[in-house]
């Protein structure tokens, strides 16, 4: 046999053990649950800002392949469990608490059967470019799920614990007082967290939290440490593939 045919074989048997790999990756199902985080739905050069077209794709395409949007309590629960996850679980989350999320996004997720958590700053309810109670309450009466995202969005840098239990406590009371439904669920401002904001955490009275810790989720980790992936603008040319690459690889976490 001489080299070039050799070369040949090694060649076709190492496309074979790929193709194969990657034919029973496809096959085999996840064993964890990806959560999504969003911000700006609308147009600005801004990367956390995605336009409406590209999350109108991006929910088709996941109402297409068969997902549950679940909650974030749901997730808890499941991931505890205390209940059963659907077919192909995913969380779709959106931080801050801007107008858009109201204006544009929910409409877009209702279109597609969606459902989605919204972590909202308390402290900048009613103020220009964030939504207000009545849009709040609208939005959970729809089947959305309301979160806390602090207060003021300090980071951990910015204050103390003492101030931080506060923002936690705080939030959370202004939330329940005004939907009139029980606030246990919780994001990080910036993602950032410590062992001893975990801690308050259960003390002030929360289920979970989610963290910017990348990679998908599994029975019995921390809840208060929940991993998410960030869905930026799309990279310029790829739109839809940008999202379904992104999502390929979260899911390959839990595939590993």
């Amino acid at each position: 046999m001489n080299r070039a045919k050799r070369i040949l074989i090694v060649v076709f048997l190492c496309i074979a053990l790929i193709a194969g790999f990657v034919a029973g990756w496809m096959i085999l199902p996840s064993r964890g649950v990806p959560v999504l985080t969003y911000h700006h739905i609308g147009d600005s050069p801004e990367w956390y800002y995605l336009s409406a077209a590209d999350f109108d794709r991006q929910m088709a395409f996941i109402k297409k392949e068969g997902y549950t949007a679940i909650s974030v309590v749901e997730l808890t629960a499941a991931l505890a469990g205390s209940r059963p996850l659907p077919p192909k679980p995913i969380v779709i989350t959106f931080d801050d608490g801007y107008e858009d999320n109201w204006t544009v996004a929910t409409p877009i997720l209702e279109k597609h059967g969606l459902r989605a958590t919204f972590f909202v700053v308390t402290g900048k309810i009613g103020k220009p470019e964030y939504m207000t109670w009545p849009q709040l309450q609208a939005m959970q009466a729809k089947g959305m799920e309301i979160g806390s995202h602090t207060v003021n969005h300090y980071t951990l840098n910015e204050i103390n614990l003492k101030e931080f239990t506060r923002e936690l406590l705080l939030s959370r009371l202004m939330l329940e007082n005004n939907l009139f439904h029980p606030v246990e669920i919780f994001a990080n401002p910036f993602g950032e967290t410590t062992p001893a904001v975990v801690e308050l955490l259960g003390k002030t009275g929360y289920r979970a939290a989610c963290s910017s810790i990348f990679g998908s989720n599994f029975s019995g980790e921390n809840p208060y440490l929940l991993k998410r992936m960030t869905v930026p603008k799309p990279l310029p040319g790829l739109g839809l593939w940008d999202f379904r690459a992104r999502l390929l690889r979260l899911e390959a976490v839990g595939k590993i």
